[in-house]
């Protein structure tokens, strides 16, 4: 009996829902770099606003990989969003050169549920408009964006869906800007750690009844008497006191989540 011979499949046949799905197991600099230019199918696979992979897109190791230089970083951010309208997480953590008008072009991801802007200093209250507009956003890392006021935290509060806040090393952030935050009603973790708060911040930050996680790392402003306002956060399993030198044991009795 004659062997048969094994059918030949071509990657180009595939639909683009299968191709995509392949294609979320590539390397980010690859999927940027390199795929889209093998052919039309699989540009055009990639950017399915329906099936495109869902990816993760770290910036910091694309720019090493793809040597973006910092004076493209703008052009290449608005191709990006041209080609990848379906990323749903971005992290631009620590790309220094990120300012307000990257943001611009940042803005039209508008499927995004996850945007890490850790270590970017050059990001003001401007910036934070934009990001308002990412209205699918449930996480937001703005850690060490020094820049940031409380005025920039009036267009966080328009992102109603935010489970997940990091203001860590928001060195301008006061309790007047944790008016703003409290009306996050989803939000279950929230970082505040290094800033400037008080016990009248924490205040509002009882409001945030779904808080699990409350990172109060080296607030050296508040006292055993804002801790009684934690008491309403029935939910909390976490609460970082670290170097908050003004908490005593009575205070840390007053957090059901502290008590041994």
């Amino acid at each position: 009996m004659p062997q048969q011979t094994p059918a030949c499949v071509c990657l180009g046949d595939f639909p683009n829902e299968i191709l995509s799905l392949i294609f979320s197991h590539v390397d980010t600099a690859t999927l940027l770099g390199a795929v889209p230019n093998v052919c039309r199918g699989w540009r055009a696979a990639c950017g399915d606003d329906v099936y495109g992979p869902k990816v993760r897109l770290e910036l910091r190791s694309v720019q090493q990989v793809l040597r973006i230089r910092h004076e493209c970083l703008g052009l290449w951010i608005a191709a990006m969003v041209r080609r990848f309208a379906w990323v749903i997480v971005l992290d631009l953590g620590y790309c220094n050169k990120i300012t307000d008008t990257e943001l611009v072009h940042v803005s039209q991801l508008t499927q995004l549920t996850c945007l890490d802007l850790i270590g970017n200093f050059e990001i003001t209250d401007m910036g934070l408009g934009y990001v308002a507009q990412l209205k699918k956003l449930t996480i937001l890392n703005l850690d060490d964006c020094n820049k940031i006021t409380d005025t920039g935290l009036v267009h966080i509060a328009q992102l109603t869906q935010l489970t997940n806040l990091n203001l860590r090393f928001c060195s301008q952030i006061t309790d007047t800007g944790l008016e703003y935050v409290a009306q996050l009603k989803q939000l279950t973790s929230l970082d505040l750690g290094h800033s400037k708060i008080t016990d009248t911040g924490l205040e509002h930050v009882a409001q945030l009844t779904q808080l699990t996680t409350l990172d109060l790392f080296r607030c050296g402003y508040i006292t055993d008497t804002g801790l009684k306002h934690l008491v309403l956060l029935t939910q909390l399993t976490f609460l970082n006191l670290y170097l908050c030198d003004n908490i005593t044991d009575t205070g840390r009795a007053l957090v059901p989540c502290l008590r041994s």
